[in-house]
C-alpha cells in the first residue's frame, strides 16, 4: 500500500472516495512516518468496506 503526506495528515494512495484529498505532487513512500495524524478517512476502516 502507498501512502502520501499533504498537512500534516497521511492518506491512502489512491485516496478512497469518502475523503476529500486531492493528492499534488507529494512523494509516495511505503513507510508511515512517525510525526504525523491519520486520516481518519484514508486510514480507518468503515462497516461494509471489505478490507
Amino acid at each position: 500500500m502507498l501512502y502520501f503526506v499533504q498537512d500534516n495528515k497521511i492518506h491512502r494512495f489512491p485516496v478512497p472516495k469518502r475523503c476529500g484529498c486531492i493528492r499534488k505532487n507529494e512523494p509516495l513512500r511505503d513507510t508511515i512516518p512517525h510525526d504525523t495524524e491519520e486520516c481518519v478517512y484514508c486510514m480507518r476502516f468503515w462497516p461494509g468496506e471489505d478490507r
